[in-house]
């Protein structure tokens, strides 16, 4: 199936596998915040307003640069399981959490961060110029657009 033809839910899911499940559940769960903050402020620049455009709008996300689709190997369930300190470590577990983060209406335990890079790897691209740090949460770093940091 190609990343068209995936729900919203299928796309936010596979987003997180592939930009983070190695990190800390904290950092995850960032993660999935700026999936959302972005998809609130609704920006062209950014995909629009709905997690699905955000998440495969050309060159935001890495993981679906000149991808069609994510394999997920479950094999790396447990191990995505134990980073979320998820109890049973398996697939159903970890995907009922990312459903109630997905889902999740509630304050926004990001401090609207809408941006995120691993320093390590990216370095510190131009677009930080534009954002403030947020935070440091396992390999990721997270910051705010200057413009929404009010």
């Amino acid at each position: 199936m190609g990343k068209y033809e995936l729900d919203e839910f299928e796309v936010f899911f596979k987003t997180l596998y592939a930009e983070c499940r190695g990190e800390p559940r904290r950092g995850q769960e960032w993660v999935g915040w700026v999936i959302k903050n972005r998809a609130r402020r609704n920006k062209s620049y950014w995909g629009g307003n709905t997690i699905r455009g955000v998440c495969l709008y050309n060159h935001q996300f890495e993981c679906w640069t000149k991808k069609d689709d994510i394999h997920m190997d479950s094999n790396e369930f447990s191990g995505w399981a134990r980073n979320l300190e998820l109890s049973p470590q398996n697939y159903e577990s970890v995907k009922a959490w990312v459903w109630n983060l997905y889902q999740s209406t509630g304050p926004d335990p990001s401090k609207g961060a809408d941006h995120y890079n691993n320093p390590n790897i990216g370095g510190y691209p131009k677009w930080t110029e534009n954002c403030d740090f947020l935070e440091k949460i396992g390999k990721h770093q997270f910051y705010i657009s200057k413009c929404f940091n009010k």
